[in-house]
């Protein structure tokens, strides 16, 4: 007979509800949504600051707020999706959920970073690094979850391959943004951001094409 740890890994530690993982995930994603805002605060002015040069000085802040917000509203999406056809669990499957969701819960910090330091190495490193790692763990799940076949009969092959090869544009845009900011420039990195507009475009295009 298997020893008692053994059937307590099997009893326990395998499942095919997933809708416990999914409601938290989602709690723990709008919350960190919502403390993004959390740090635009109107701030003290001198008597003779106007209202617009004060909109001006919270650029920094209000751009760090829209990148993050999309940056987790897409993890969200692509979290939404993957468990849309991920049909079972177990504890390791967790383990990377829950690494997923730490670094969500962290992203506000490098956001809060990158808006009073905007344009310094640190801030900029930082803030890609959490960047690139949420998506590197989504890829992480998501090869688990096809290699001890959690996924649904629906997905076939190549539609793995499709959506691992997208999950890892913004690692490679992001990882390479930190060379950028530590050996040249870190306002030139955070500008290298917007290379992922294209990419995204041109990655699933390539990728979709039909075989001869």
């Amino acid at each position: 007979m298997p020893s008692l740890r053994a059937r307590y890994a099997a009893i326990f530690g395998h499942g095919r509800m997933t809708e416990r993982v999914v409601f938290f995930s989602d709690a723990v994603f709008a919350i960190a949504m919502t403390l993004l805002v959390v740090d635009l605060r109107v701030p003290e002015v001198d008597n003779g600051e106007t209202s617009g040069e004060v909109i001006v000085s919270l650029l920094p802040g209000f751009l760090a707020y829209v990148i993050s917000f999309a940056v987790i509203a897409l993890n969200w999406n692509g979290h939404h999706r993957k468990f849309r056809v991920i049909n079972g669990f177990d504890s390791r499957l967790i383990q990377l959920n829950f690494v997923l969701l730490f670094l969500v819960a962290f992203t506000p910090f490098p956001t809060s970073l990158m808006s009073e330091y905007p344009g310094e190495v640190p801030s900029v490193v930082l803030y890609a690094a959490v960047v690139a790692s949420l998506s590197l763990v989504q890829f992480a799940m998501w090869a688990y979850a096809w290699r001890h076949g959690m996924i649904d009969k629906l997905v076939e092959p190549d539609m793995y391959r499709f959506v691992g090869r997208n999950l890892l544009v913004v690692p490679a845009v992001f990882g390479i943004s930190i060379v950028i900011a530590i050996f040249w420039d870190a306002n030139i990195a955070m500008y290298s951001w917007l290379a992922l507009i294209p990419i995204s475009i041109i990655v699933p295009r390539l990728g979709s094409r039909k075989k001869p």
